[in-house]
């Protein structure tokens, strides 16, 4: 059993990752900003008793240092992030003040008391436009003609990458960097298009997008995230060839408009309309989408991807939708 701090524990991948944690017999502090909205604490509330919650962020150095060390962390997962690319975009100095520097002040704690592993949660949004597929963990991520799409987020996750690797070199820490790539399931509220399409055909509503049809990903269940990380956390440094890995399905990437056959396929009396044509959003992701090569996950990890054909994926969120609907007599 191992005590993990989770930062960003309250969210979306958090929760589901607490739940997976606890299962294992390890025990959880969540170090978050705020505690748990609705969804993600009926997503845990059989857990809730289980978890300690305490409020801070990562900027907080001597706040996040004394945490840590109360509650002797053996091990620490890194989601605390802003996640909104478009915002960041605009006001790239917040994604350095966030992501690269809280991600410093995790290293130095990780230094500082010995932290046995840490997994830091990174994104594909690191990468550039294609350059081959199957998109492997060595692909380009900065080169003389190019660097990740994905503006001031995608720099601000390979900044931490960069950081992660200064302190293997100096200091041997221990760490795994995971990429994950359009992660869904319940209550995940990043817009996706996946997500507010099941909601909106569950409670029977129309749902209209301007743009984004053809836009492709390799969407991936919070389940198979959380169930990779847990892997990543516990897997013996020897046999880890890579320290990097995709959070994916390595499945053919599927595309909103597809995504909304299946929905409505699955829901017949659900009305989406998507039409063709890219927002400023879908843009700056477009170009890094690709075949990822997920065979380090299972082959280093041990990790086989439960959700991998997306249309299961896609029937248990609604599964789950419905349920929590009910429960809530919505």
């Amino acid at each position: 059993m191992d005590n993990v701090l989770i930062t960003g524990g309250s969210g979306f991948v958090g929760s589901y990752l607490s739940k997976l944690l606890l299962e294992h017999g390890d025990k959880v502090i969540d170090y978050d900003i705020k505690p748990w909205g609705e969804m993600m604490d009926w997503v845990i509330n059989p857990y809730k008793k289980e978890i300690i919650y305490e409020q801070g962020g990562i900027e907080n150095w001597p706040h996040l240092l004394n945490i840590l060390s109360k509650y002797k962390v053996d091990k620490i997962v890194h989601l605390a992030s802003p996640i909104d690319t478009n915002a960041l975009s605009k006001m790239p100095k917040l994604a350095y003040d966030i992501i690269v520097s809280g991600t410093i002040n995790i290293l130095e704690a990780v230094r500082l008391l010995n932290i046995k592993r840490l997994i830091y949660f990174s994104s594909i949004g690191v990468l550039p436009s294609v350059q081959y597929e199957p998109i492997d963990c060595n692909h380009p991520t900065i080169m003389a003609t190019e660097g990740p799409i994905n503006g001031a987020y995608g720099a601000g996750k390979i900044a931490g990458e960069a950081f992660c690797w200064a302190y293997r070199q100096s200091y041997n820490i221990d760490f795994v960097t995971i990429r994950p790539s359009a992660i869904y399931g319940f209550g995940n509220k990043n817009s996706i298009y996946l997500n507010e399409m099941i909601e909106a055909a569950v409670l029977k509503k129309p749902l209209h997008f301007s743009h984004g049809c053809e836009v492709p990903r390799d969407y991936t269940h919070v389940e198979d995230i959380a169930g990779i990380v847990l892997k990543a956390l516990n897997t013996d440094a020897k046999k880890l060839k890579h320290r990097v890995f995709y959070g994916a399905t390595g499945e053919k990437l599927t595309t909103a408009g597809e995504v909304a056959e299946i929905v409505k396929e699955m829901i017949p009396e659900s009305d989406i309309q998507i039409e063709s044509g890219l927002s400023y959003a879908d843009k700056l992701e477009t170009g890094f989408r690709g075949l990822l090569d997920i065979k380090p996950v299972k082959e280093q990890l041990g990790y086989t991807i439960k959700y991998a054909d997306i249309r299961e994926g896609i029937a248990e969120v609604i599964k789950r939708y419905r349920e929590y609907l009910e429960e809530h007599k919505i």
